[in-house]
């Protein structure tokens, strides 16, 4: 792991403290990782004979603190609040994340139930969760037994007839309507019959029974929202 220019949370405001403390000028101290901490970090990798590329790894770190740079967490017992989503499953934003956390979520023990699922933006005929040699999707590493939970959930309570399409699960980008990322751009969420209960949709058809496998798996449901997204599944809490 490794902190970057665009880099965002706890890790970086702990960064940004210690430069401070060192007489580094890093801007304000809010854990977002701008121009000023990259041109203290330059600096001081400079004064300390380092590798000068304003980007912290265990080098720099080492040489911060005396120990490598906290990897991230290998297991999780609880979806963690939003404004952690960077410090637990990394910045997707940064070359060769997605090689190292996009992992299949494979579901091939359930394939009968829910081999029939398509593609939303495409037709029945396109299969979902079919490949060549495997089934099911790609998610984050770290999410992949939550999920298969909850897909183990919907098969064994005879609710898989009610899943009609996927809509998506990886995709980086930010909020609808707003500013800040989405839960997609890490491939903790997921939306399901999307045409059916579509963002702010007050009489959807997601029924609460299908939403309970995914939140027994953990998931926080776009449904309970006061704006409504039913199709809506992550692994992280807003608040």
């Amino acid at each position: 792991m490794f902190l970057t220019r665009g880099s965002q949370g706890s890790l970086v405001k702990v960064l940004q403290e210690k430069l401070s403390q060192l007489g580094y000028s890093v801007g304000a101290v809010d854990g977002v990782f701008g121009p000023m901490t990259e041109s203290a970090v330059l600096k001081f990798q400079q004064e300390k004979g380092l590798d000068a590329d304003g980007v912290v790894g265990n080098q720099t770190w080492g040489a911060l603190f005396g120990e490598s740079i906290p990897d991230l967490i290998p297991t999780l017992n609880e979806p963690p609040l939003e404004q952690f989503c960077f410090d637990v499953f990394g910045d997707f934003r940064v070359a060769g994340w997605q090689e190292q956390n996009l992992a299949r979520c494979d579901l091939s023990l359930y394939g009968n139930a829910l081999q029939h699922i398509y593609f939303g933006w495409l037709t029945p005929a396109d299969k979902a969760f079919v490949h060549s040699n495997w089934f099911g999707f790609l998610c984050h590493r770290l999410v992949v037994p939550k999920f298969r939970i909850a897909f183990e959930n919907v098969v064994k309570r005879g609710l898989s007839g009610q899943l009609k399409t996927f809509d998506g699960c990886f995709d980086s980008r930010l909020k609808r309507g707003g500013n800040s990322w989405s839960a997609h751009s890490w491939g903790i969420a997921i939306d399901i019959n999307a045409k059916w209960n579509a963002f702010g949709q007050s009489h959807y058809e997601m029924t609460r029974e299908l939403a309970q496998c995914f939140k027994d798996a953990g998931f926080i449901w776009g449904g309970d929202w006061s704006y409504p997204d039913a199709m809506h599944f992550q692994y992280c809490q807003t608040r």
